[in-house]
């Protein structure tokens, strides 16, 4: 029963996840057909990461009162509304709005899902559960960008957006007919200022903004990055951008493993340096088939802090507490890697062009590893 109950879990974020990466591989016709500079197509992301964090900060406070599982639920109903209204937004700001929407239902799940799957599966065996899990983000940052290459030879754009509004309408039935509810005790629920004012929430939580700036704050505008900047044809740049994240979803379950066997502030420090220099190599590389490598190494080294920073957070934390505490460091993740990173990256395009942003994300990003001295023993 466990088992099952993991695989309608990474169902849930695979097509949770998709819903937001999905938009990425789109972004050069979405840009066309809204007639929008750089900066205004970045700032797309600027609305759902702001949807995205408020839902999170809810999540803390909402899922312990009503219970994770209704929260998870009345999210994916938000989520799965939001991105059929997609097809039909026809301009940015009905664009924009709507994706905020997107992120409003989409927000809900990870601070819900955590306290669930540390409920059913013992401490020992976290690091495996958290790992098999996050492999449905990895995945479909793998499959999205290859899938929508392939979908736009037989479907017009918008259609993607009703298909996957069914695909999520399909695993909340299972969640719901399956999934226990566990909750904590009402005399311990956690108070936000006591998480904000403990130091390892904040490492964890700047640690958190690099790695988001790398992965998917950067992940959203490569493809623009490749069509606009490197003259690519979208099919070509989706394809290639898709193959570079085959490495992620391997690197997910190897880290699960270690983390379990050597401890999260290890891997950390290996992951975020490790992230840092390859995105420094991404911005100084040159030529087409150094830089298709250079994408690959630097997807797979970044794909998994995620898996290791939940881990760290299930060690730091009572299961009272977990959910406002995973929900608030993601939220201050969210606010600056997926929000402000892609449009200030785009700004800087603009002006520039992308190769400067980039080389800054990965030197303060290796800088980072510093933080880590700050954690005890996890």
């Amino acid at each position: 029963m466990k088992i099952f109950l993991l695989l309608v879990f990474w169902s849930l974020w695979y097509f949770n996840f998709s819903t937001r990466i999905i938009i990425s591989p789109l972004l050069p016709i979405i840009e066309d057909e809204l007639v929008i500079t750089h900066a205004m197509a970045g700032s797309i992301f600027s609305f759902l990461s702001a949807g995205y964090t408020i839902s999170l900060l809810l999540s803390g406070f909402l899922s312990p009162r009503i219970g994770y599982k209704r929260s998870i639920v009345l999210g994916f109903v938000v989520l799965m509304t939001a991105v059929f209204c997609l097809k039909y937004a026809s301009s940015y700001p009905s664009f924009a709005v709507t994706t905020f929407f997107v992120g409003l239902g989409a927000g809900i799940y990870l601070p819900s899902i955590m306290p669930l799957l540390t409920a059913i599966f013992a401490p020992s065996n976290w690091g495996k559960a958290i790992a098999f899990h996050e492999t449905a983000a990895s995945f479909s940052i793998l499959s999205i960008p290859l899938l929508t290459a392939v979908a736009l030879s037989f479907f017009q754009w918008r259609v993607l957006f009703s298909i996957l509004s069914m695909a999520c309408f399909i695993v909340t039935i299972f969640f719901f007919l399956f999934s226990p509810d566990p909750r904590p005790k009402k005399e311990r629920k956690a108070r936000l200022l006591s998480i904000l004012l403990r130091k390892d929430f904040w490492i964890v939580a700047i640690l958190w903004i690099f790695a988001a700036s790398n992965s998917l704050g950067l992940y959203n505008l490569i493809p623009l990055f490749l069509v606009k900047e490197k003259g690519m044809s979208i099919e070509m740049a989706n394809t290639i951008f898709g193959i570079s994240r085959i490495g992620g979803f391997f690197i997910v379950i190897l880290v699960g493993f270690l983390v379990d066997r050597y401890g999260a502030k290890k891997i950390l420090f290996l992951l975020l340096l490790s992230t840092g220099l390859t995105t420094v190599g991404l911005a100084i590389t040159q030529t087409i088939p150094y830089l298709v490598l250079m994408l690959i190494f630097q997807a797979t080294v970044c794909s998994g802090f995620f898996t290791v920073a939940f881990v760290a957070i299930s060690k730091i934390t009572s299961f009272d507490e977990r959910s406002v505490f995973t929900g608030t460091t993601i939220a201050i993740g969210v606010i600056m890697g997926l929000g402000f990173a892609p449009f200030a990256l785009g700004a800087i395009a603009d002006i520039w062009n992308f190769q400067y942003g980039i080389l800054f994300l990965g030197i303060v990003t290796a800088m980072s590893c510093i933080l880590l001295k700050g954690l005890g023993e996890i």
